[in-house]
């Protein structure tokens, strides 16, 4: 967590004062400063996981990756369950071409949270570098029924599909990735070029113009269209970087900064980050998710209810925002609900403590205090203490 102000430094200024200046110089893509203002928050306060993580991201921008490394170490020593550090760990590894070493970060952050999209993603990407295209696809279909919106997934698994000669199975995810994004340009660019492979010129044309259309740097789709070519697998557009990744970056770096924002107490600045990640990825769950979770801090429970719902209609397996969801019903009054949103998460995993909680909270609050002690039991059941004190002070 990030130090209160009453670390301080000899010059008066505390540990989140030189915090929030390196989020402003990295914002202003200031990297160096960002970096000196981060190590003098490191200096007044050694023990902030997130400063150390936000270090090491800039160094690693700068290619920086052994000290990125250490410096990841060290906000994992002082949080070791925060998924995020292993998977940023992760990236920096892999720039460095430790594969293994990514794979390993990146499984550690599914054992963390066995939900998280990117880290199947992730570890789907270093799989390929290892040749292991059917361990990739594993990963994507995991990123997919975590996320079903996460249209990379479904883009690099074509990808993973063409290199173990699935090239109808590909064409079926190139179209699923532009169902997602629909100005998925390379997406297009590498469907056509397939729908030529199987001798469907015309959709292969049709493919090849919207891809120019949306992105008219994509030179090699010009040469395609004008000259018909017979295309041949090598010309599968396969970097990583291009246009689409840029534009998913900027959505994680907005719903990132929410986070920080959100940690700091500031919910409405909060809000503001996560709108501009929606803005820019329209299907991005976690942002709705959080967003909600920022307006219910600011007892705004209808827009949180609002968001709750649409992180679940982009995921409906997301356990958080059905939590949310029951929280924001509860908040409202409507106890029926909640119950109700509860009960749909216990049908996802019958194992969740907070959902058996809060669904007794809302029992008890609809005046049912025989099922809330009910539900209350089954929490103590399953190690939530809390719930154990009630049933000993409310259930005889």
């Amino acid at each position: 967590m990030v130090s209160d102000s009453s670390n301080q430094s000899v010059s008066g200024q505390s540990a989140n004062y030189y915090f929030i200046d390196g989020e402003s110089k990295f914002r202003s893509n200031d990297y160096q400063g960002a970096i000196d203002s981060y190590t003098k928050a490191i200096e007044i306060n050694p023990y902030s996981a997130i400063v150390y993580n936000n270090r090491a991201n800039i160094k690693d921008e700068l290619g920086d990756y052994q000290s990125a490394l250490n410096d990841y170490d060290k906000a994992i020593e002082i949080d070791a369950f925060d998924p995020s550090y292993y998977i940023n760990r992760g990236v920096t590894k892999r720039h460095k071409n430790n594969i293994e070493g990514a794979i390993s970060d990146y499984t550690k952050a599914i054992e963390l949270d066995p939900q998280h999209a990117t880290a199947y993603y992730n570890r789907g990407i270093a799989k390929v570098s290892c040749c292991d295209h059917k361990g990739a696809i594993s990963d994507y279909t995991k990123a997919l029924a975590a996320n079903p919106k996460h249209a990379k997934s479904y883009y690099n698994r074509a990808i993973s599909k063409i290199n173990i000669n699935d090239i109808k199975g590909a064409i079926t995810d190139y179209t699923k990735a532009i169902e997602t994004m629909p100005l998925f340009a390379s997406a297009y660019h590498n469907r056509g070029n397939l729908m030529e492979i199987l001798g469907r010129r015309q959709a292969a044309i049709t493919d090849f113009e919207k891809a120019l259309e949306i992105k008219p740097q994509l030179i090699t789709t010009r040469n395609e269209r004008g000259n018909n070519k017979s295309v041949v697998q090598s010309k599968i557009v396969k970097d990583l970087s291009n246009e689409e990744d840029i534009i998913q970056q900027d959505a994680f770096d907005c719903y990132r900064q929410g986070n920080i924002e959100q940690k700091r107490g500031e919910s409405q600045s909060a809000i503001t980050f996560y709108t501009k990640a929606i803005e820019i990825d329209i299907n991005y769950a976690e942002a709705y998710n959080y967003r909600g979770l920022a307006n219910y801090k600011l007892c705004d429970y209808q827009a949180a209810l609002d968001d709750y719902n649409k992180a679940i209609e982009i995921n409906s397996t997301y356990e958080d925002a059905y939590i949310g969801c029951g929280l924001a019903k509860s908040a409202l009054g409507d106890y029926k609900g909640a119950i109700g949103a509860y009960e749909k998460l216990l049908v996802i995993n019958p194992k969740n403590v907070a959902a058996y909680r809060n669904r007794g909270i809302a029992k008890e609050l609809d005046g049912n205090l025989e099922g809330a002690c009910s539900d209350w039991e089954q929490a103590s059941s399953l190690g939530d203490a809390d719930a154990s004190d009630w049933v000993k002070e409310q259930c005889c």
